[in-house]
């Protein structure tokens, strides 16, 4: 979300999140103190991964201009709570009654999953990965029955589930204190003990706070110490940092991405800054299974973002290569249209 930081400093302006009032203070002070690194280099101050990116390197080498030594940690946790009451707050879900439904167009996301595995000829198989950290995909794929599997977890084995790879961590990933294992709150568990009260069944909405309520949770109902703040990792730059704690999600985008037939890449911009995934899609999509269909959808249409992704691709995969411009609603109607039906 290019206009993260704005909507984030709406939210402040109007008294929206006061219980965060501290923490939203804290990182534009810090993002006002940076000002003075533009004297002598170029940084988007406007752009939440930037700030995010600065402010993690800085912590590894101990220096933020305009922040003190113990003030940089600090710094990062307020902008990691500023991230989950944002997503928190701007997200809302429908209802019907009690009942909370998936947004849309991720409801149709999952109607697709489903299409694939149990109508589509020959019946077929899905990964997800995503690098958002809020929980509509995790949402679309729970109302259809279809898990997630977040990889961290050793799955039952007993239902088919589409594997959720989520690179950048989520909302509802908790991190125990003392073993520093993630621990995910699945909808299902959290469902059964936090529910919107609905009247009958009129059609309202509601927001689902799940980030903000790990402690609670995995406290009251699990016996469990977590961190305060989710699993957030930095979109861009560094992830080495991380690397013990979410290697079995990467490395299994990585097996997913060699195994491919058809990758669809929705609504990701491939920003320049983000070495990591360029070295992800190099390292995984090597494999023996012969990539049928590679396609990009993005309503950009000035070409840049063509042009990145046409950059990244080796000989093989660019006589395979699609870019669509196309909305994430548009790109599931077009998906669905290329993989027949059951007759």
């Amino acid at each position: 979300m290019s206009d993260f930081l704005d909507v984030a400093s709406d939210l402040l302006r109007s008294n929206a999140v006061p219980e965060k009032r501290t923490e939203f203070e804290k990182v534009f002070a810090a993002i006002g103190a940076l000002q003075s690194v533009h004297s002598k280099a170029q940084l988007d101050l406007n752009n939440i991964e930037s700030i995010f990116t600065v402010l993690e390197l800085g912590r590894i080498i101990q220096r933020v201009p305009g922040l003190s030594f113990d003030e940089i940690p600090k710094a990062i946790v307020a902008l990691k709570e500023l991230i989950v009451k944002t997503l928190e707050v701007t997200m809302t879900f429908p209802t019907e009654g009690p009942y909370i439904c998936v947004p849309p167009p991720y409801e149709d996301f999952g109607n697709l999953l489903t299409y694939l595995y149990k109508e589509a000829f020959p019946n077929q198989t899905a990964a997800v990965i995503s690098f958002n950290y809020d929980v509509a995909a995790d949402m679309a794929i729970y109302r259809a029955g279809l898990g997630p599997d977040y990889i961290i977890e050793k799955s039952s084995g007993h239902h088919i589930t589409v594997p959720l790879l989520k690179l950048h961590g989520s909302l509802n990933w908790a991190t125990e204190t003392i073993s520093r294992k993630i621990r995910p709150l699945h909808l299902a568990s959290y469902f059964q003990h936090y529910t919107f009260r609905g009247i009958g069944e009129k059609r309202s909405a509601t927001h689902v706070p799940i980030g903000s309520q790990l402690v609670e949770y995995f406290q009251s109902h699990a016996s469990t110490a977590v961190d305060a703040e989710p699993v957030i990792v930095p979109p861009s730059w560094n992830k080495a940092d991380y690397h013990t704690a979410l290697s079995d999600v990467w490395a299994a985008a990585a097996k997913h991405l060699s195994e491919a037939e058809h990758i669809f890449i929705i609504g990701y911009s491939l920003p320049e800054t983000d070495s990591f995934f360029r070295h992800l899609y190099a390292l995984g999509s090597v494999g023996t299974v012969p990539l049928r269909r590679i396609a990009i959808f993005n309503p950009d249409d000035s070409g840049v973002i063509d042009s990145r992704f046409q950059t990244l691709l080796g000989p093989g995969a660019s006589a395979r290569y699609e870019y669509h411009t196309k909305t994430f609603a548009q790109a599931i109607a077009h998906i669905k249209t290329l993989f027949p039906k059951r007759i």
